[in-house]
């Protein structure tokens, strides 16, 4: 058969009223041989392909941009008896491409089986995709670079930051010491108002990193009375401040969730805490109701209220009601966004009712078992150590892995026997069969927290007397002290509180510790408070002269070190130090504002130096990673 046809004349076996229709249609439609033969084409393919009406069309693969496409489609074809609705690309005569969705199908042509080639072109729509495909793109890497952005300058906010919060609490001990407390309150107004400050640009970077998809979610059992008590005991202070009634209303059969405990925490402590600051002289309520596979927390207050207009917005960024309620209330309005962030990411959301001068009523609704919304992370076994066999014995209890990897590293280098519990039940079975000298105890753990754990050492008297060190983020120490613990230490913990732990638990001793910083004040600060705790301690600007006083002097217990430097930044101090044959037995803290990546803290972690990150109370927790280090 010829691979053209007269124009003016039907195609054999095909009615004239049928060349018309196919001539009219908008879709190009081609006609075939099952042997490859060509037997009628309408017009619309001539158009597409800017081929003259009548003249030679390109055949099988030579018309594809991709021949092994065309083959793809025969075999496809050949199995199936049809092709529906793929993408191709058309090779044009004059070179260019076009993009068409394409199917084939059997039919009966002039007594014949043949092949049918419907073709519509779909370039434009192709063409629209990959512009907004590359619009997301743009989009992504805006959003990177907005992380970046956050996560550089938070690193220049946060230097200042610490240094006001460090001197304002260095003058607050000097004026006391010398018996001058007529400049005690500006001082600590200026240490509270530097660590609002810095909570505020934590929350800008809790926001960034939810947005960049890098926030985790840590699924738990929780059990839902605990929840409200924790609740209920940080809140019932704000709400006394503003002499508002705080009411719970708690069901006695509920499930146990599986959730992130400490993000629902959170986003209940932000509902509470608005309607503690938007009501005064009020009541305020928390219920909780069971809901099938779900579980409402409802937080109703009779405080200001709002417009559907203000609360239509309420949930975006750096969005209160108005911006008269940012001028009276303060804030940055990233508090609910965080909340709705959060319940979003463990399958719920969070919703608000209002009206103006009557109150607001703000409901989360989560799944019971927040695990099938979300993938898992893969939990990280507690490590199999090789550890001392003559040390002294330490219990560290905490469900963290990465917590066991710290710590336990670093008492295992200064001699100490490290035992590892991940749970309450563990713990108490390793005190009874190991006997330790002292156990360090984290309060908030799966299956029985740190309290728990407490109240059956003491009750035991084979264990009774055993120190129990707690570090917790709740601030109860009359709890603890009730139970009988040696200490409780709150996070962040108090500079004064610590020192005194620090005293009774390791006494003081000339230990020489390197500080390695290029920020004059921050250095200034962390030498001063060292000093005041009897270290003894040298001080460099910057890696190179870190580097040179370590070749001329002997090692230092502990080096200190900064990782943002100009020129060689602390990475290249620490391959220098780890290099160097005369300080194996020296101990580096990595003490920096930078937020570091997972590699990064791999990387320091598997050098075996200890993280304390600059923020607030910066000071205490190096005092406090010192004293871990028995030195």
């Amino acid at each position: 058969m010829p691979d053209h046809v007269d124009p003016d004349s039907p195609p054999v076996g095909l009615p004239q009223r049928a060349r018309v229709l196919l001539d009219s249609s908008p879709i190009a439609a081609q006609i075939h041989s099952l042997k490859g033969e060509f037997l009628f084409a309408n017009r619309r393919v001539y158009e597409m392909t800017g081929v003259p009406f009548g003249a030679p069309l390109p055949q099988g693969a030579a018309i594809y941009a991709e021949p092994d496409r065309f083959r793809q489609l025969v075999k496809k074809f050949t199995t199936e008896g049809a092709v529906r609705d793929e993408e191709v690309q058309y090779k044009l005569p004059d070179g260019s491409t076009i993009w068409c969705l394409v199917n084939w199908q059997n039919i009966e042509y002039n007594g014949q089986h043949a092949l049918v080639v419907w073709s519509y072109e779909i370039t434009t729509q192709k063409n629209v995709e990959a512009a907004i495909e590359n619009a997301k793109d743009m989009a992504e890497q805006a959003s990177r670079t907005k992380a970046e952005f956050l996560a550089n300058m938070s690193h220049e906010l946060r230097t200042p930051l610490n240094a006001i919060i460090g001197y304002s609490q260095i003058l607050q001990e000097d004026l006391e010491d010398l018996g001058q407390t007529s400049a005690l309150t500006d001082l600590k107004r200026i240490e509270s108002a530097g660590k609002h400050l810095l909570r505020l640009i934590n929350d800008v970077l809790d926001l960034s990193k939810i947005d960049a998809g890098k926030m985790d979610l840590y699924i738990e059992s929780v059990s839902i009375p605990r929840l409200i008590e924790e609740v209920q005991s940080l809140t019932g202070p704000l709400a006394k401040k503003r002499s508002n009634k705080l009411e719970f209303h708690v069901p006695g059969e509920l499930p146990v969730l599986q959730v992130d405990f400490t993000k629902l925490k959170q986003c209940l402590l932000n509902l509470v805490s608005n309607a503690c600051k938007f009501t005064e002289q009020g009541a305020i309520r928390v219920a909780v109701e069971a809901a099938g596979e779900y579980i409402r927390f409802e937080v109703a207050d009779t405080g200001i209220g709002m417009t559907e207009a203000q609360t239509e917005r309420l949930f975006q960024a750096f969005t209160q009601a108005d911006a008269s309620t940012t001028r009276q209330f303060g804030g940055t309005g990233l508090g609910l966004a965080i909340t709705r962030r959060f319940c979003q990411m463990m399958g719920g959301d969070v919703s608000v009712r209002s009206v103006p001068g009557e109150g607001s009523v703000f409901t989360i609704v989560l799944p019971v078992n927040a695990a099938d919304f979300v993938a898992k992370p893969k939990a990280e076994p507690i490590p199999a150590r090789k550890t001392n066999e003559r040390g002294t014995r330490v219990l560290l209890v905490d469900d963290d892995p990465q917590i066991h990897h710290l710590i336990g590293t670093m008492l295992e280098r200064e001699g100490y026997r490290v035992d590892h519990a991940s749970d309450g039940p563990e713990a108490l079975e390793l005190a009874l069969t190991s006997r330790p000298a002292v156990i360090l105890l984290d309060v908030m753990m799966p299956k029985m927290d740190g309290w728990t754990v407490l109240g059956k050492l003491k009750e035991n008297p084979i264990v009774a007397n055993i120190p129990v060190v707690i570090v917790s983020l709740l601030d109860d120490r009359p709890l603890g002290m009730s139970l009988g613990a040696a200490d409780v230490l709150s996070k962040p913990v108090d500079r004064t509180q610590l020192v005194n732990v620090v005293r009774t638990y390791a006494g003081k001793g000339a230990v020489r510790i390197l500080v390695v910083d290029d920020n004059a004040d921050d250095r200034d600060a962390i030498c001063k408070s060292l000093r005041d705790h009897d270290y003894d301690v040298i001080e460099a600007r910057d890696g190179p002269e870190a580097v040179a006083w370590l070749d001329s002097h002997p090692a230092p217990a502990v080096i200190l070190l900064d990782l943002v430097m100009p020129g060689m930044d602390g990475f290249a101090v620490l391959e220098r130090i780890r290099s160097h044959p005369g300080l194996g037995q020296s101990k580096v803290i990595i003490q920096s504002a930078k937020d570091l990546s997972l590699a990064e803290t791999q990387i320091l972690r598997e050098r075996g130096t200890v993280i304390v990150p600059k923020g607030d109370n910066a000071r205490t927790a190096l005092l406090e990673a010192l004293e871990a280090l028995s030195l």
